[in-house]
């Protein structure tokens, strides 16, 4: 049941909260220093009134030759009410504290679990809440419309991923299709033996070129939007990085002394475990890789490294080419996102995008780093 229905609206302000348990606070503070004191000076009273029947008898019996002209003092009745204050004012100061520490730690910890939620969001997780469901006060309906706000965007962020998956499936059929047909009109212009412009050639090569393009470019971002859904995480396994590292280093070696180029490869001896899924793993070095030795000159070295680092461990791609400016490091993580738009170097602008959705998948971090000169790529991964 919820309790909106029985605070009205000026009750709901912790504002307003606030004063009001500091109004009961003070009259409950009052109630008990009245009731402590009066029940501590009845009970000094009562001992003096009892010494005074003690002594009116030993009088009676002739016991004591001197009586007292002044049997309460009037210093002892101040000293008895001072004490009744002073004990009466620490357990209500006690019990004031008590009450304030119950309160500030109910809000701190509301405040810390949507800070908390909006830093995992931030991370990239709309399937955070703060599982609120009551609105009794300012911070509770914070954390009550944060929880309505992350399902609506969780909603509309889905919708939209569901649109482009369904378009890339839709556009992927028929660019197949158009490839498989310029192939087969390819074919058919070869066995008919007739000569062919040199011009319609060349149109015919470009044109299988762009479909080719297209249909890769559609596959990388279908791959991109089923890593970033989560679903293959349910293939992670004990994934040794260093032997992931010692695969790709294998694979472009002789790939980067074929370019002209180095590459230079340092691992521990000991294997680097984390729960990973090792394809696509390999897939991102080998992406890191290839930009490398796509974007860098001939004469250039290009590292691979893996170590541990912490809690964690750390993947670097360096090298000492023409790096990227300050202002396009964030924007090379977009998709389809050229630094340089006038070059052909037959890149899809998807492969960093791809990189970290992978990085995203194992709740990784990346981030660009200047290499002067040169550009680092380093990979922090959870153990």
């Amino acid at each position: 049941m919820k309790l909106t229905g029985f605070l009205p609206r000026w009750l709901q302000s912790s504002a307003t909260q606030q004063g009001l348990a500091f109004i009961l606070v003070s009259l409950l503070s009052l109630v008990l220093m009245a009731s402590i004191s009066l029940a501590y000076v009845d009970y000094e009273l009562g001992k003096q009134n009892r010494e005074i029947v003690a002594e009116t008898r030993e009088l009676v019996g002739q016991t004591t030759p001197k009586i007292d002209d002044d049997p309460i003092d009037d210093d002892d009745i101040l000293a008895i009410m001072a004490s009744g204050f002073v004990l009466s004012g620490v357990l209500v100061a006690m019990l004031t504290i008590a009450i304030v520490v119950v309160m500030s730690r109910a809000s701190g910890r509301r405040i810390q679990r949507i800070e908390q939620v909006l830093a995992e969001v931030a991370e990239g997780n709309l399937a955070a809440r703060t599982g609120e469901q009551y609105k009794f006060n300012d911070l509770a309906r914070i954390a009550v419309a944060v929880d309505e706000m992350l399902s609506r965007l969780q909603g509309s962020v889905a919708a939209m991923s569901d649109i482009s998956v369904n378009i890339a499936h839709e556009l992927k059929t028929p660019i197949t299709r158009l490839q498989h047909n310029l192939m087969n009109l390819q074919d058919e212009a070869e066995r008919a033996g007739a000569t062919h412009s040199e011009a319609f050639t060349q149109e015919l090569q470009q044109a299988l070129n762009d479909s080719g393009r297209l249909a890769s470019i559609f596959d990388a971002l279908l791959r991109i939007s089923q890593i970033e859904s989560g679903a293959r995480r349910s293939r992670f396994t004990q994934t040794d990085l260093s032997a992931v590292v010692a695969t790709v280093a294998d694979i472009y070696t002789d790939v980067a002394d074929d370019a002209g180029m180095q590459l230079s490869v340092s691992k521990p001896a000991t294997p680097l475990m984390l729960q990973g899924d090792r394809e696509l793993l390999i897939q991102l070095l080998a992406n890191l890789v290839e930009n490398a030795l796509r974007y860098c000159p001939q004469g250039s070295r290009i590292s691979l490294s893996c170590e541990a680092r912490g809690d964690g461990i750390c993947l670097q791609v360096a090298d000492n080419g023409p790096g990227i400016e300050d202002v396009q490091k964030e924007r090379v993580f977009e998709r389809l996102y050229r630094v340089d738009k006038s070059r052909t170097d037959g890149g899809l602008g998807v492969g960093l995008a791809l990189v970290k959705a992978i990085v995203g998948l194992h709740h990784g971090q990346i981030s660009l780093h200047d290499n002067h000169p040169g550009l680092v790529v380093q990979i922090m991964l959870p153990r």
